[in-house]
Parts: structure tokens; sequence; C-alpha cells
């Protein structure tokens, strides 16, 4: 490196090989970040992964692949049960159940709902439609006429039931790396950072939409999912009193901490009633309980 001097102090002035070695390490480095999703500058809010849309704008463009996405873990951290956490997915979930003409039907009136940021690869081609989708040990009996209504394909839907956690990861591991899921979604109460690896890493195998709910007491706890979100309900306030779905991103890999919210009235067309559906007395209870389960392991 040439320095010269000057008046107005000293100058450093890189030679000419010096440039052309900093103009390969560059390239190198640029090469490094293309082939390895896993590695990113930290200024940018930007993945290589492929990603299933989201349904919720506002969602798709503060997620770094620009939706949900694909060969990661997802792991969404309830503050309670109840209050839309479900119908969250449901876009997501018709878009990878859904055949090609049901979903280019139903595709024609959703186009602004939808979108890809400036990141990822969103999989909103005909390739990716009528695929599985699987739950594992969901809290609830799922209501078949609600999926239905929102698009999810019930022929193309499995539902495992477990008996503890255990069993949960076990189960949730082994649909991750069978390959044939498009997506995989678990309820857990407990799990560990070594557990929670493993579904990771069975979701890059097997290029699965993985996500797990688990309760918001385990947010300070070490995590490997590439997106943890805090969910519950807040009065937003520009939307004067109205309760919102509050999504608090405190992990997004290659994307930055935020909040977002979604309006109720994003969740009416999705869910098909108006949200949130919080069962209140024994007839609407009596009415979920006595209602079809889709497929039963």
């Amino acid at each position: 490196m040439r320095s010269s001097s000057s008046s107005t102090g000293l100058s450093i002035i890189p030679s000419k090989q010096e440039r052309r070695q900093e103009s390969q390490l560059e390239g190198k480095l640029e090469e490094l970040l293309k082939t390895q999703p896993a590695l990113w500058r930290g200024r940018d809010q930007h993945n290589d992964y492929a990603s299933v849309p989201t349904g919720y704008p506002q969602l798709d463009n503060a997620l770094p692949s620009g939706g949900w996405a694909v060969g990661c873990l997802t792991e969404l951290l309830l503050e309670q049960h109840g209050i839309g956490e479900l119908s969250l997915l449901l876009p997501g979930l018709q878009h990878v159940t859904a055949d090609s003409q049901s979903f280019k039907d139903q595709s024609s009136g959703n186009q602004s709902s939808g979108g890809q940021s400036s990141g990822g690869q969103s999989l909103g081609n005909q390739s990716f439609r009528g695929q599985w989708a699987a739950f594992v040990n969901p809290p609830y009996l799922p209501y078949a006429p609600a999926l239905a209504n929102a698009g999810v394909n019930l022929e193309r839907l499995l539902i495992v039931n477990t008996d503890n956690d255990n069993d949960t990861l076990w189960a949730t591991e082994q649909l991750l790396r069978a390959g044939i899921f498009a997506a995989v979604v678990g309820w857990v109460n407990r799990t560990s950072a070594q557990k929670q690896r493993r579904l990771q890493l069975a979701a890059e195998l097997g290029k699965t939409w993985a996500t797990i709910y688990r309760p918001a007491s385990a947010q300070d706890q070490h995590s490997p999912a590439a997106l943890r979100m805090v969910v519950g309900l807040s009065n937003h306030h520009s939307h004067n009193a109205a309760q919102h779905l509050s999504l608090n991103i405190i992990k997004s890999r290659g994307g930055k901490q935020r909040r977002v919210y979604i309006n109720p009235n994003q969740f009416d067309r999705p869910q098909g009633a108006q949200w949130p559906a919080m069962p209140t007395s024994a007839t609407t209870t009596d009415k979920i309980t006595a209602s079809p389960i889709i497929r039963a392991l």
C-alpha cells in the first residue's frame, strides 16, 4: 500500500494489486452468501429460502423470505389458545394443499393479499399445489367445515394424535424427514434446543414448511428455529380500541426483530367466520366436538 503526504495530512492509496485482491475477495464472499442460506450480512433483510406466501401482506413484507420459509422451522409462541393462531396458517395451508385448478379459481380474487417481498423465492407457481399437510397433536379437534371453507383440501390433510410431547416431537420429525409433506404443524408444551435442532434439520432434509406451536413462556429459551414469533392479542393504537393479532418477531434468520399487527377483518375470509371464534358456551363446544375429524392415527 502506497502513502503520500500533503499539506492537509496523510492519504492512504491502495495499490492496483490490493484493489484486485479486494475485488476477488468480495466476489468469493458474494458467491458464498448465494450458496449458503445460513450465512447473511447482518445489515441485510433477505435470504434465499423458498417460501409459501402467508396471505397477509404486512407479514410477508416483514419476513426475509417473503413468506413462510420452506426448509426451516418456525416457532409460534402462544400467549393463549383460540385467538386465531390456526387462521394465521390457513392461507398457506390452502396454498399447498389445493390442486392447480382450484387454486387458480380461488387466487383470482386474492392476488393483492399474497405477494412476495424483496427476499426469497415465493412458491406461487402451480408446481407446489396438491401437496400433503399434517397436524400433529392439535389441542382441539379441528373443525373440518371451517378448514374446507378456507380452501384447505381435506383429502390431503393428515391428523396425528399423540399421548405426550416426546411422541409429538418424534412423529413430527418423521413426517418432516419423509419428504412427502409440504407442511407439517405440531403442538408441544415442553421441548429442548436439541430436539428443536432435530426438527430444523429434518425440515431442511425434507424441504418442508415446518411450524411448531409452543407456550409464550418459552420465548426466553434458546432455540435453533429460523423464525420465532410471540402470538397474542393487542389493542393496536392506529385502529381505535379494536383487538388485533399481534405477531412479535423475536428471531428471524436474515431479518430483523419487529412487531406485525393483523386486522381481524383479514381473518374473516380464511376462517369463514367472524374473528375471533372462541367457544363461550356448552352448545358451541358440543358443536366443535361433534364435528368430523379429517384423518386420525
